[in-house]
C-alpha cells in the first residue's frame, strides 16, 4: 500500500518537478512602435536645446524613424514636430540640422515649420544667411502648394535683400513639377520681378546692375524651370511667355 502511495506522488510532483525545472520562456521583444515611443518620450525635453553635434545626431535619427516602412504612422506622427523644435533652436548650427531634416522628411507640415523659420530669420536685427538660405533651398526641394506657403515665398521676390529675392527665385525653380496654374502665376511673377530690373542694368543704372548680377542666377534658373525653356534673359521669358500664356497644352 505505502508502495502504491509513493508511486502515486511521484506520478504527480515529477511533471511539476519537470516544469520547474524548464528554462521559462524569454520576455518579447519590445516592437518597433514601442522602441519608438518610449525614444520619442525620452528626447522630449531636450529637443531643440541641443548644440549642434547632438541636434545633428537627433535629426538623423528622426529622419530614419520616419522613413522606416516597418515604424507605424501613429507611433512617427510628431516626428516633423520635433524636427521643428530642432530647426527653431538658438544654437544656429543646431538649427540648421533641423532645416535640412525637414527638407528630407518634406510634406506641408515640414514646409509650414520652415516658413515659420525663415520668417523669424528674415526680421531678426542682423538675418542669418546660412539660416534663411537653408530655409528657402529646403522649400525649394518640398515645394508646397500651400496657398500660405505660395504668397509667401512670391513675397520675398520683391524683399529689400537682393540675396533673399534671389535665393526665392531659385527655390521657384523646384515647382517644375506643379499644375500648369501654379507654374504659370509663379513664372509671371518671376517676369515682373526680373525684366525691369535686366533692362535697366541694360541702361547701366548702377544700382540695378548690382542688384542683377545677385539675382541673375536664382531668377534665370526660375524661368526656364517654370518655362521648360531655356532663356537667355527675362526679356526673352517675356516674350514667350505673352505668345503662349493662353496655350492651354503648355500649362497642363
Amino acid at each position: 500500500m505505502r508502495t502504491l502511495i509513493l508511486a502515486l506522488i511521484a506520478l504527480v510532483l515529477l511533471p511539476l518537478a519537470a516544469a520547474l525545472a524548464a528554462p521559462q520562456d524569454e520576455e518579447a521583444a519590445p516592437t518597433k512602435d514601442e522602441v519608438t515611443k518610449e525614444y520619442l518620450a525620452g528626447i522630449k525635453k531636450q529637443v531643440g536645446k541641443q548644440e549642434e553635434g547632438p541636434a545633428r545626431a537627433t535629426a538623423t535619427k528622426l529622419v530614419e524613424i520616419w522613413n522606416d516602412a516597418e515604424i507605424s504612422e501613429g507611433a512617427k506622427k510628431n516626428v516633423p514636430a520635433f524636427l521643428a523644435k530642432i530647426a527653431a533652436s538658438k544654437d544656429e548650427m543646431a538649427a540648421v540640422a533641423g532645416i535640412e531634416a525637414l527638407r528630407e522628411v518634406g510634406g506641408d507640415d515640414s514646409a509650414k515649420a520652415l516658413s515659420k523659420v525663415l520668417q523669424k530669420a528674415l526680421k531678426a536685427k542682423e538675418p542669418s544667411v546660412q539660416l534663411y538660405s537653408a530655409c528657402l533651398k529646403a522649400l525649394g526641394v518640398i515645394a508646397s502648394e500651400d496657398g500660405k506657403i505660395i504668397k509667401e515665398l512670391t513675397k520675398l521676390l520683391k524683399n529689400k535683400d537682393y540675396d533673399v529675392v534671389g535665393k526665392t527665385a531659385s527655390a521657384l525653380a523646384g515647382y517644375t513639377g506643379a499644375p500648369g496654374k501654379l507654374r504659370k502665376e509663379l513664372l509671371e511673377e518671376c517676369i515682373k520681378q526680373s525684366e525691369g530690373v535686366y533692362n535697366a542694368a541694360q541702361q547701366n543704372d548702377t544700382n540695378m546692375k548690382r542688384k542683377w548680377n545677385i539675382i541673375q542666377s536664382g531668377m534665370m534658373k526660375a524661368l526656364n524651370a517654370l518655362s521648360g525653356q531655356a532663356f537667355e534673359n527675362p526679356s526673352a521669358a517675356r516674350s514667350w511667355y505673352n505668345d503662349h500664356k493662353k496655350d492651354r497644352n503648355v500649362w497642363k
